[in-house]
Order: C-alpha cells, then structure tokens, then sequence
C-alpha cells in the first residue's frame, strides 16, 4: 500500500535549519511520523486521507483554491517544522547493525543536550505557530473543505483537534 506524503525532502531543507547535506532516506521516516502524530491530528482522518488520495491520484491541481491554499501555505508549514521536531533528536545518531553510532564530525563540534533541547523547542513553536495558523484556516473555510469536520461514525476515526496548539512560551 502506498503512502502519499505532504511534503518533499526538499521542502524541509529549503525552509528548515536543515541543510542539504542531510540523506533523504534518513529524513523521509520522520516526515511520515509527524504525518501521522501531527497532521492526522490536524485535520482528522476524512480530510487526511481525502487529501493524501488527491496527492497519490496526481489531482491536486484540479482541486478547489481553499484545498491548495490549505495545502501550499497551512499544511505544509506545519508538517515541515513538525517533521524537524521529530528529526533533531535523532540527528546525530545512525543504527547500525552493530546497535546505535553517534556521529562524529571531524569539522565541528557536537552541540550539548541543552542546545540540542533549545532548538528542539523552537522548531516545536513553529510547529504549534503554523499548526494553529493551519487550525484557524479550517475553521474560518470549513463550509469550503466540508470533509474537515465529516465523521464515518466508527471508533477508528481521528476527528480534528480543535484545540490551540500554540503556546508562546510566556507563563505567569
């Protein structure tokens, strides 16, 4: 079964700290798991999967202006940083059959925990900044997207997270 995925390899070097030295093999995995912790989430399976069949079919193209809109500026967004979000933390390791490797550069220094946390936490708000930016379009064009609040009724479904996902990092 084929798994249609949002965005490119490219799309996450062209708008991440990300660079282009990274292997699309190693960072196609994590665009999948935030796919489907995120992006799922997001916009609940009927709109999900409706757009992964479009992407699949080749038929984005033929679709409305607010499911483009939705897709070029909301959903990628989200999905690029969500996709960071799950690839800092394994950056520097491979699996090798041997168990895991820490990776080495012989032109830099490994960053600390800390600093790894740091960046780790602010790809996490860009995320909840364009995951929330993704939210507000589909409430403000849900009588345009109709399958973004549609239910099948069974228990499998992932209806769409309503909630904010935004938090600016100020507590009180």
């Amino acid at each position: 079964m084929s798994y249609a995925l949002f965005i490119t390899r490219n799309d996450i070097i062209k708008n991440t700290p990300l660079q282009g030295a990274i292997d699309a093999d190693a960072l196609l995995p994590f665009v999948r798991t935030a796919q489907d912790k995120y992006l799922k989430n997001l916009l609940g399976t009927v709109l999900f999967f409706y757009l992964q069949d479009q992407i699949e079919a080749g038929t984005v193209s033929t679709l409305n202006p607010y499911y483009q809109d939705l897709l070029d500026d909301h959903i990628k967004n989200t999905l690029i940083w969500y996709s960071a979000v799950e690839y800092i933390p394994f950056s520097s390791v491979q699996f090798k059959s041997n168990g895991a490797v820490k990776q080495q550069s012989d032109q830099g220094i490994a960053p600390s925990k800390s600093e790894v946390d740091y960046l780790l936490g602010k790809a996490k708000e860009n995320a909840e900044y364009y995951a929330l930016r993704l939210q507000n379009y589909l409430i403000a064009y849900s009588q345009n997207i109709p399958q973004y609040l549609q239910s099948v009724g069974n228990q499998t479904q992932i209806y769409p997270d309503l909630t904010n996902q935004y938090f600016g990092g100020i507590q009180l």
